[in-house]
C-alpha cells in the first residue's frame, strides 16, 4: 500500500485490485520457487510496498536465479 499512499489512489478500486493480484502472484512465485518462509516474506513486504514494480523486481530476480543454476 505504500506506493498507493504516496500517490493519493487509496482510493481507486482498481489500484488496489491489481495490489491484491500482484501480492497473489509474489506468494504464489515463493511457494513454486520454494523460498524460505522469510524469503518469501520480504518479497510480499517489497511488493506490498512498491506494487508492480516490485513484482516484477521478484521475476527479474527469479529469472537471474534459474539462468545461474544452469
Amino acid at each position: 500500500m505504500g506506493i498507493l499512499w504516496l500517490m493519493g489512489a487509496q482510493q481507486s478500486t482498481v489500484l488496489f485490485l491489481l495490489l491484491v493480484a500482484a501480492l497473489g502472484l509474489t506468494w504464489w512465485e515463493a511457494r513454486q520457487q520454494d523460498f524460505d518462509r522469510r524469503l518469501a516474506f520480504w518479497w510480499i513486504s517489497v511488493v506490498g510496498m512498491t506494487h508492480v514494480l516490485g513484482y516484477l523486481a521478484l521475476r527479474l530476480w527469479v529469472v537471474y536465479r534459474e539462468r545461474q543454476d544452469r
